[in-house]
């Protein structure tokens, strides 16, 4: 499986012949494109207009969604947003947006076991130590960073990790049997076109 960084806060995932994309930056675009990701998940619960003319399947609403090899879990407490644990190739990845607190117990419960953590760190010191702190109670294997500046890094949140040195890839080759064991490793990925 492939994971990739397009800028802001869109990914997009490929298993076994099958697309996933997540907060497409343009959404319109994205569903009436003839390369349209199979799955589009959207993390704010919002009345969208779906093009007559698309072939992928939308999820923006909380729930359990089982399509194309993507098994999705979303959930609703997520401030004003909706989180998602996909699990492919039996990696769970989690994307978490627009958090300005810390999990709650409840919130914790729901993202244990994760294995990737995608997480909003946002472009202040502030929002960069609150993702830290996020992590830090997800013990995720991985963390990939998104929504920051992609033309800088997001310097407050790998200090507050200890990985100011962090390895930056233009996607992240995901198999299960290669994800670290015994610490939390964070991955720059570079925005692909």
């Amino acid at each position: 499986m492939n994971l990739y960084w397009y800028g802001q806060n869109s990914i997009g995932l490929d298993s076994n012949g099958h697309s996933l994309a997540v907060d497409p930056l343009d959404l319109e675009k994205e569903l009436k494109s003839a390369k349209a990701a199979e799955v589009v998940l959207l993390s704010r619960s919002q009345k969208i207009k779906i093009p007559a003319k698309t072939n992928s399947f939308v999820i923006n609403n909380p729930g359990e969604y089982d399509i194309k090899g993507f098994f999705v879990l979303g959930f609703g407490d997520f401030a004003e947003n909706i989180a998602y644990i996909i699990e492919a190739e039996g990696v769970k990845i989690c994307y978490l947006t627009g958090l300005n607190k810390e999990l709650s117990d409840v919130q914790l419960e729901a993202l244990s076991e994760v294995d990737i953590l995608a997480i909003d760190v946002g472009e202040t010191s502030e929002t960069n130590e609150v993702a830290a702190k996020i992590v830090n109670q997800v013990e995720p294997r991985m963390v990939v960073p998104i929504g920051y500046n992609a033309a800088g890094k997001p310097t407050t949140f790998l200090k507050e990790m200890g990985a100011s040195e962090a390895e930056t890839q233009n996607k992240l080759n995901i198999k299960k049997k290669d994800l670290p064991q015994e610490e939390t490793k964070i991955l720059l990925l570079n925005v692909t076109k």
